[in-house]
């Protein structure tokens, strides 16, 4: 049997390790939509180098800019707004939970069907408990038709 080349089997290689990796980078576009619309950018005052990396053991010369209490105001308002888009659309009946309260009331429909055919009197049975005789052909008579062809 003849073994593959170092040059073939370590792209491969490559490949099957980064994709176990490649498959957690996945998420929620509406989730991480979310996260970034969350909260505005807060600008540092963190020193940095020339190429933005922060200066190590360089402290800040001064707090950051704090939010005034009209912007704090505002991005409650906000938040609660959209809190409350997300209780009305939880609230109403979608998906899996709309599946339910149908299937209840398909259920509810037809424990009240039977409950009306139960309480229907019972077919009348004469004085030995007997049902009445049928009016049609017996079992015996209908077997011999079908054997004549009829």
């Amino acid at each position: 049997m003849a073994m593959l080349p170092l040059s073939v089997i370590r792209p491969f290689a490559i490949v099957l390790a980064l994709l176990p990796a490649a498959a957690c980078q996945s998420e929620n576009t509406s989730v991480g939509a979310l996260r970034l619309a969350a909260s505005p950018d807060v600008p540092s005052s963190q020193r940095t180098d020339a190429d933005g990396y922060p200066l190590l053991g360089a402290y800040p010369g001064r707090a950051a800019e704090q939010l005034t209490d009209a912007e704090v105001q505002a991005e409650q308002a906000r938040l609660a707004a959209t809190a409350g888009q997300h209780a009305s659309a939880a609230a109403q009946p979608s998906g899996f939970d709309g599946k339910i309260q149908r299937a209840q009331s398909v259920r509810q429909q037809q424990a009240a069907e039977m409950q009306a055919v139960l309480a229907t009197e019972p077919t009348p049975r004469d004085a030995a408990g007997k049902r009445p005789a049928r009016t049609g052909p017996t079992p015996e008579e209908v077997l011999r038709q079908i054997e004549a062809g009829q």
